[in-house]
């Protein structure tokens, strides 16, 4: 069972942890789930981030060699630019998304815990001639995330300087306590965010750095529940309950994650395709549920006696009072206020098809 460099941190603040999570023991709570959860909306919710995989790509071919193969676009980024990608299969669809980093001697990546192996293992095959090396960091780094409306002020302390017109995906390496801090601009909450990175042997000054002068902010631990249920809140998908190899990025709407003028690269022909010739039969959608109790994950959307769908993601909604989830549904019954049914184990309950995202912080 593996174990984020802060977890001895985690053990001594008397958080509750998850074993169901790809071989990593990591934070499902700190304390009431609700009140982390409200911690990110009203003030700013720090937390570790660092079973997530993190490559690093070197070499004087890194650009032009993962510009060919992933679907956003790599040669127009500049040093502290960034985006969110795919890499498909031939067929098109999703092996892996990620965040793509330009640094000044490297490109880095961060995916998921569950796709840290896949996309490791389906970048080294693309390998031939290239003067490129590709390495696993997970473990030689830490990751912490800083989210809420508040984030931006934190970071201003810490660092000295004023953040808060970061573009997101945009990154800059910058000093906490005298050690060497990259931060990235990042939307996973629908909050204001940003996700820190440190050599391991730095992680646990940042974690407490970050909380100790975070209290002026209202600042406290979350766990991957309360980063769960903002998420979907904010009606964002995530590999393993949204996204998968069964998935096109046009059923996800994940045209923020494509380039449409780079040209070729691993599945580009059946994504344009599905873009300029056709539609895909389905899409990713919110629903609102008349349920007090969140359906499971693979319950089925129902039109009358027509099977339309499935629910991948559902919680009861802190923020709205009301229960929410994510789902893929039928393209004729995707407008906005469609009644349909999900069958639960127990009965067929209505719910009405929202449009996404359930929740955004006005700006």
């Amino acid at each position: 069972m593996k174990r984020t460099p802060l977890y001895e941190t985690h053990h001594t603040l008397g958080a509750t942890f998850t074993e169901n999570y790809e071989d990593w023991r990591l934070v499902a709570h700190f304390t009431d789930t609700t009140e982390e959860h409200r911690t990110v909306r009203q003030g700013v919710g720090i937390v570790d981030l660092s079973h997530r995989g993190r490559l690093r790509l070197t070499g004087s071919d890194r650009a032009a060699y993962l510009h060919r193969i992933i679907s956003n676009d790599v040669e127009g980024l500049s040093v502290g630019e960034g985006n969110y990608a795919t890499i498909l299969t031939n067929r098109g669809k999703i092996i892996a998304d990620m965040n793509v980093y330009v640094f000044e001697d490297s490109i880095g990546i961060e995916t998921n815990a569950e796709t840290t192996l896949s996309l490791y293992q389906e970048l080294d095959k693309y390998l031939i001639a290239d003067d490129v090396t590709i390495e696993d960091f997970t473990e030689r780094t830490g990751a912490v995330g800083v989210h809420g409306p508040a984030a931006a002020e934190l970071l201003q302390t810490v660092y000295g300087f004023d953040v808060g017109d970061l573009p997101e995906y945009h990154s800059f390496v910058g000093e906490i306590d005298g050690r060497r801090i990259v931060c990235v601009r990042a939307n996973e909450t629908g909050e204001v965010g940003y996700n820190l990175y440190t050599p391991t042997e730095s992680i646990e000054s940042l974690w407490d750095t970050l909380l100790t002068k975070g209290r002026a902010f209202g600042a406290a631990p979350v766990g991957l529940t309360s980063l769960n249920s903002l998420r979907i809140e904010a009606g964002i998908p995530r590999y393993g309950a949204e996204l998968g190899d069964s998935v096109f990025p046009g059923e996800a709407e994940l045209e923020r994650a494509i380039s449409f003028e780079k040209g070729c690269y691993i599945g580009q022909e059946i994504v344009a395709r599905m873009k300029y010739r056709g539609h895909p039969n389905r899409l990713l959608r919110g629903f609102e549920i008349a349920s007090d109790i969140p359906p499971q994950v693979g319950d089925r959307l129902f039109a009358e006696d027509k099977e339309i769908g499935w629910i991948t993601s559902a919680v009861v909604s802190p923020t709205l009072g009301k229960t929410i989830g994510l789902g893929f549904i039928r393209v004729a019954f995707t407008d906005e206020g469609s009644r349909v049914e999900v069958q639960t184990a127990d009965s067929r309950v209505g719910a009405t098809v929202q449009l996404l995202p359930f929740y955004q912080r006005e700006a």
